[in-house]
Protein backbone atom coordinates (compact mmCIF):
# COMPACT_ATOMS: atom_id res chain seq x y z
CA UNK A 1 0.00 0.00 0.00
CA UNK A 2 1.29 3.45 -1.02
CA UNK A 3 0.59 6.78 1.07
CA UNK A 4 -2.02 7.54 -1.81
CA UNK A 5 -3.70 4.41 -1.04
CA UNK A 6 -3.33 4.41 2.41
CA UNK A 7 -5.04 8.57 2.20
CA UNK A 8 -7.78 6.79 -0.17
CA UNK A 9 -9.21 4.00 2.14
CA UNK A 10 -8.82 6.05 5.63
CA UNK A 11 -11.03 8.80 4.18
CA UNK A 12 -13.09 5.73 3.29
CA UNK A 13 -12.87 4.39 6.41
CA UNK A 14 -13.68 7.93 8.56
CA UNK A 15 -16.50 8.21 6.01
CA UNK A 16 -18.21 5.11 7.51
CA UNK A 17 -17.62 6.56 11.03
CA UNK A 18 -19.52 9.16 10.10
CA UNK A 19 -22.83 7.90 8.76
CA UNK A 20 -22.22 5.33 11.55
CA UNK A 21 -22.73 8.57 14.09
CA UNK A 22 -25.57 10.37 11.81
CA UNK A 23 -27.25 6.48 12.05
CA UNK A 24 -27.16 6.93 15.61
CA UNK A 25 -28.23 10.06 15.82
CA UNK A 26 -31.45 9.31 14.10
CA UNK A 27 -31.85 6.37 16.64
CA UNK A 28 -31.69 8.45 19.37
CA UNK A 29 -33.75 10.92 17.45
CA UNK A 30 -36.14 8.57 17.09
CA UNK A 31 -36.62 6.95 20.43
CA UNK A 32 -36.66 10.37 22.20
CA UNK A 33 -40.26 10.86 21.59
CA UNK A 34 -39.76 14.40 20.71
CA UNK A 35 -40.42 15.92 16.99
CA UNK A 36 -37.55 14.59 15.02
CA UNK A 37 -35.46 17.62 14.22
CA UNK A 38 -35.62 18.22 17.72
CA UNK A 39 -34.09 15.24 18.90
CA UNK A 40 -31.86 15.34 16.19
CA UNK A 41 -30.57 18.90 17.40
CA UNK A 42 -30.09 17.17 20.93
CA UNK A 43 -27.47 15.12 19.64
CA UNK A 44 -25.94 17.23 16.95
CA UNK A 45 -22.77 18.34 19.27
CA UNK A 46 -21.98 15.03 21.08
CA UNK A 47 -20.08 12.15 19.95
CA UNK A 48 -20.73 9.00 19.02
CA UNK A 49 -20.01 7.40 22.79
CA UNK A 50 -22.20 10.18 24.72
CA UNK A 51 -24.86 9.60 21.98
CA UNK A 52 -25.03 5.66 22.89
CA UNK A 53 -25.13 6.52 26.45
CA UNK A 54 -28.25 8.78 25.44
CA UNK A 55 -30.01 5.85 23.04
CA UNK A 56 -29.54 3.50 25.75
CA UNK A 57 -31.41 5.75 28.62
CA UNK A 58 -34.14 6.54 25.82
CA UNK A 59 -34.26 2.68 25.78
CA UNK A 60 -34.36 2.30 29.38
CA UNK A 61 -37.10 5.32 29.41
CA UNK A 62 -39.29 4.13 26.42
CA UNK A 63 -38.81 0.51 27.97
CA UNK A 64 -38.01 -0.49 23.55
CA UNK A 65 -34.97 -2.11 22.81
CA UNK A 66 -33.44 -0.87 19.94
CA UNK A 67 -29.49 -1.85 20.07
CA UNK A 68 -28.79 -5.22 21.90
CA UNK A 69 -25.87 -5.43 24.66
CA UNK A 70 -23.69 -7.35 22.37
CA UNK A 71 -24.35 -4.48 19.62
CA UNK A 72 -23.93 -2.64 22.42
CA UNK A 73 -20.42 -4.20 23.14
CA UNK A 74 -19.38 -3.50 19.07
CA UNK A 75 -20.04 -0.34 18.99
CA UNK A 76 -18.07 0.25 21.95
CA UNK A 77 -14.68 -1.28 19.82
CA UNK A 78 -15.87 0.56 16.86
CA UNK A 79 -15.55 4.03 18.42
CA UNK A 80 -12.22 2.70 20.03
CA UNK A 81 -11.69 1.72 16.70
CA UNK A 82 -12.68 5.01 15.14
CA UNK A 83 -11.01 7.13 17.95
CA UNK A 84 -7.51 5.89 16.87
CA UNK A 85 -8.24 6.43 12.97
CA UNK A 86 -9.37 10.15 13.85
CA UNK A 87 -6.85 11.13 16.18
CA UNK A 88 -3.88 9.17 16.17
CA UNK A 89 -2.63 7.14 13.44
CA UNK A 90 -0.70 9.85 11.44
CA UNK A 91 1.61 10.28 14.74
CA UNK A 92 1.39 6.50 16.38
CA UNK A 93 2.32 4.31 13.01
CA UNK A 94 5.43 4.42 11.52
CA UNK A 95 5.73 5.06 7.84
CA UNK A 96 8.53 4.68 5.34
CA UNK A 97 10.65 7.54 4.73
CA UNK A 98 11.29 6.82 0.76
CA UNK A 99 7.74 6.13 0.08
CA UNK A 100 5.50 7.61 2.51
CA UNK A 101 3.88 4.63 2.99
CA UNK A 102 2.61 2.63 5.84
CA UNK A 103 6.02 0.70 7.31
CA UNK A 104 4.04 -2.08 9.18
CA UNK A 105 2.12 -4.27 7.43
CA UNK A 106 -0.08 -5.28 10.67
CA UNK A 107 -1.01 -1.14 10.46
CA UNK A 108 -2.39 -2.02 7.03
CA UNK A 109 -4.52 -4.72 8.02
CA UNK A 110 -5.74 -3.13 11.39
CA UNK A 111 -7.30 -0.49 8.51
CA UNK A 112 -8.91 -3.39 6.04
CA UNK A 113 -9.93 -5.20 9.28
CA UNK A 114 -11.74 -1.88 10.56
CA UNK A 115 -12.86 -1.01 7.29
CA UNK A 116 -14.31 -4.11 7.33
CA UNK A 117 -16.01 -3.84 10.75
CA UNK A 118 -17.28 0.04 10.41
CA UNK A 119 -18.93 -1.20 6.91
CA UNK A 120 -20.61 -3.98 8.89
CA UNK A 121 -22.06 -1.39 11.52
CA UNK A 122 -22.84 1.11 8.97
CA UNK A 123 -25.05 -0.99 7.35
CA UNK A 124 -26.63 -2.86 10.57
CA UNK A 125 -27.75 0.83 12.31
CA UNK A 126 -28.88 2.18 8.31
CA UNK A 127 -31.34 -0.97 9.04
CA UNK A 128 -31.83 -0.08 12.25
CA UNK A 129 -32.78 3.27 11.49
CA UNK A 130 -34.69 2.72 8.55
CA UNK A 131 -36.93 0.12 10.55
CA UNK A 132 -37.36 3.14 13.22
CA UNK A 133 -38.21 5.71 10.75
CA UNK A 134 -41.08 3.37 8.81
CA UNK A 135 -42.15 2.78 12.00
CA UNK A 136 -42.64 6.57 12.73
CA UNK A 137 -44.55 7.11 9.64
CA UNK A 138 -46.73 4.26 10.29
CA UNK A 139 -47.81 6.15 13.30
CA UNK A 140 -48.41 9.00 12.06
CA UNK A 141 -50.86 7.82 9.33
Amino acid sequence: MNLREFRIAHSILIEHYQFIEMHLEGIYAALSGKHFYIGLKDVERYNANKIIKMIQEQERNSDKRVISDSEYEDLKLVCLRRNYWTHNCYTNMVFDRKTGAPKNETDVRQLHHDMREAEKMREHLYQKNFKLMREMRDSII
